[in-house]
C-alpha cells in the first residue's frame, strides 16, 4: 500500500498571503454578488475589507494562524486557524479555511493538511480543534469524521410536504403506470388510462427539470462547471407544471425564474412579475418565504427601505414558523443593513442574527453577520 503524502506546513510569506487573500475575495465577491447582497461595482473592495476586519494586522494578528501547506517545497495549500474560538469555546482552535490548490486536487493531499494544521494547533496549546460543515457537503464531512472529528452540534431537517421525495420515489411507479398503460391501449382496446400515466410522467418530467436547474444554479454559485441550461430547464419546468395544473410545482419554477433573472442576469425589473407570481401561488409558507426574500432584495436595491423592510420581516415570520433557523439568519442580515440605514437599532438583530448562525454552523452567514454588523458600526 502507497504511504499517506505527508505535508508540511510553515508561516505564509507576504506574497503567500497577498494571492491567497485575494482568491478568498474573488470567490467571496462573487457569492455575495450572485446573492444580491452586494452590487458588482466595488465587490471586490469590500471583499478584501471584510477580510481586513478579521485579520487587521495581516499575518501578524494575534492568535491566527496563517499557514502555507508544502510538499517537497512546493506549495500545495493554504490554512487559516484562529487560536481562539469565535463562540468562546474554552481550550479550542477554530479552523477559518483549509484550501488545497487547484493545480493539486484530486491528490489526497486534503487530509494530509489537516493533520499538519492540527500538529500546529496543538504545538501552541490547543487542545481541541472545531470547523463547521454543512451537511450538503458529505465529501468534507466524511474527511473530517475518518480525521477523527465528531459532531458537537447538528441541526436536522425533515421536509414535511408530501411531495418532498417526488423526482425519486415517483420515478418508477410513474413508469410502470406507463407502461400498463400503454398495454391496456394497445392489447386491450382501452385507452381509458393513458391520460393519468401522462401526467403521471409529465409532472416527474417537470420535478427533473426543476432538480436539474437548481443544479445547474449550484453549478453557478461555485464555480464548478456549465450553467448555460438553467434558464431553458426552468422555462420547461414552468411549461409543464402549468399545462398539468400543479400550482404548487409552478410557484417554484416561477420563484426560481425570478432568482435567475435577479441573480444571473443582475434584472430586478424582469424579475418581479414572476416573484409577485410565486408570492401569490405559493401554498406553502417555507415556498412563500423565497419568494418574499427576494422581493425585499428588489426593494432594496431600487431604495425602498420600508417596503423592503416589510417583505423581509413577513418572509423572516414564515422561516421562523417553518423552524428554517439558517433562513432566519440570511433574512437577519439583510435586515441588519436596512436598520442602519434606516438609522435604527440593530444591536438586537445583531445578537440574534449571530446566535442563530452559530448554532446552526452556518460558518458563510456568520461572517455575513460580522459584516453587516461592521457596515453598521
Amino acid at each position: 500500500m502507497t504511504e499517506p503524502t505527508a505535508v508540511t506546513v510553515r508561516p505564509m510569506t507576504a506574497e503567500e498571503y497577498q494571492q491567497w487573500q485575494h482568491e478568498l475575495a474573488v470567490g467571496y465577491a462573487a457569492e455575495k454578488v450572485r446573492a444580491g447582497n452586494w452590487p458588482e461595482e466595488g465587490a471586490y473592495d469590500r471583499a478584501l475589507a471584510d477580510s481586513a476586519s478579521r485579520l487587521p494586522d495581516g499575518l501578524g494578528t494575534e492568535g491566527m494562524l496563517l499557514l502555507a501547506g508544502e510538499v517537497d517545497g512546493s506549495l500545495v495549500g493554504r490554512l487559516w486557524i484562529g487560536l481562539t474560538h469565535p463562540a468562546g469555546v474554552a481550550d479550542c482552535a477554530f479552523i477559518y479555511d483549509i484550501d488545497v490548490i487547484e493545480a493539486r486536487r484530486g491528490e489526497g493531499l486534503g487530509r494530509a493538511l489537516l493533520t499538519a494544521g492540527e500538529e500546529a494547533a496543538r504545538a501552541r496549546g490547543a487542545a481541541a480543534l472545531e470547523l463547521n460543515v454543512f451537511g450538503a457537503n458529505p465529501v468534507a464531512a466524511e474527511l473530517y469524521r475518518t480525521s477523527g472529528y465528531r459532531v458537537v452540534s447538528q441541526q436536522m431537517r425533515k421536509d414535511l410536504r408530501k411531495d418532498a421525495d417526488a423526482p425519486v420515489a415517483a420515478a418508477p411507479e410513474a413508469i410502470r403506470r406507463a407502461a400498463a398503460a400503454y398495454d391496456r391501449a394497445a392489447f386491450a382496446g382501452d385507452p381509458g388510462s393513458l391520460t393519468g400515466a401522462e401526467r403521471d410522467l409529465a409532472t416527474l418530467e417537470a420535478d427533473l427539470y426543476l432538480s436539474r436547474a437548481k443544479l445547474a444554479h449550484a453549478r453557478l454559485i461555485t464555480g464548478t462547471g456549465d450553467h448555460s441550461e438553467e434558464s431553458s430547464l426552468l422555462d420547461r419546468a414552468l411549461t409543464l407544471y402549468r399545462g398539468i395544473g400543479d400550482v404548487r410545482g409552478e410557484a417554484e419554477a416561477l420563484c426560481w425564474i425570478g432568482i435567475y433573472h435577479q441573480f444571473v442576469l443582475n434584472d430586478d425589473p424582469a424579475a418581479l412579475p414572476y416573484l409577485r407570481r410565486a408570492a401569490d401561488l405559493a401554498p406553502d409558507p417555507l415556498l412563500r418565504s423565497y419568494a418574499l426574500r427576494h422581493l425585499g432584495i428588489a426593494a432594496h436595491h431600487a431604495g425602498d427601505l420600508p417596503e423592503a423592510r416589510a417583505l423581509l420581516e413577513e418572509s423572516t415570520t414564515l422561516r421562523r414558523e417553518a423552524g428554517f433557523i439558517i433562513g432566519v439568519a440570511a433574512n437577519l442580515v439583510g435586515l441588519i443593513y436596512l436598520a442602519a440605514a434606516e438609522g435604527r437599532d440593530t444591536a438586537p438583530l445583531i445578537t440574534e442574527a449571530r446566535e442563530l448562525a452559530t448554532e446552526a454552523g452556518a460558518t458563510s452567514i456568520l461572517a455575513q453577520v460580522e459584516e453587516a454588523a461592521a457596515q453598521a458600526a
